[in-house]
């Protein structure tokens, strides 16, 4: 179910999905391509079903449309004719952004065990910047950065050397040249950030 749909500028709108349906509810309501449809239906793990599946759904409501058609990009990125998407997914939850320019979206659920990863992530700038203590701060850089892995689309990016993260001006800069703003909401126990 949808607990989150919001028109965060004129260009970009997001929903996140809540999942509690079986994919027999997904299917009966969406109309997707067949290639699309059948590499869902050959996804091993259910739940990464049911994700791919909700991603869809969450689009398909933004969208105003059951219809949809998501081709890929060769880099692996979703794509469909005439707008600029970006899907994220979480065990239970996704997160859906449909777009008229370039945007990343990412949702993670808050877990302590980010506070012995952080140092693989985030820059000594960074570092000195956040309240280490704070499950919010530190899930606002790593969703940051995974939104702006997103948006530039290249899978060779350093997340310390080439993703760089203001948080108190909401915004970031990818390999020294493009800078992105930030949009973050925090769901009870989930953390989501949408850069464009």
């Amino acid at each position: 179910m949808i607990i989150l749909k919001e028109q965060i500028s004129p260009n970009i709108a997001i929903a996140i999905w809540q999942i509690a349906e079986s994919e027999k509810f997904f299917f009966n309501r969406l109309q997707l391509l067949p290639d699309d449809e059948s590499k869902i239906r050959n996804i091993q793990l259910q739940q990464l079903r049911l994700q791919k599946l909700a991603c869809r759904m969450a689009l398909a409501e933004l969208l105003g449309s059951p219809n949809i058609e998501i081709t890929y990009a060769e880099t692996g990125q979703p794509q469909i004719e005439g707008h600029c998407i970006s899907f994220s997914h979480k065990k239970n939850s996704v997160a859906v952004a449909l777009a008229n320019i370039p945007v990343g979206i990412d949702i993670e659920e808050l877990s302590p065990r980010i506070t012995n990863l952080y140092p693989r992530f985030m820059s000594s700038e960074e570092i000195a910047e956040c309240d280490l203590h704070n499950l919010q701060d530190l899930y606002f850089y790593w969703c940051a950065k995974e939104a702006m892995y997103k948006w530039f689309a290249n899978q060779n990016l350093d997340f310390i050397e080439d993703l760089r993260v203001k948080k108190n001006e909401n915004k970031g800069i990818v390999c020294k040249k493009h800078t992105l703003q930030f949009v973050s909401f925090y769901l009870e126990t989930e953390m989501v950030v949408v850069c464009y």
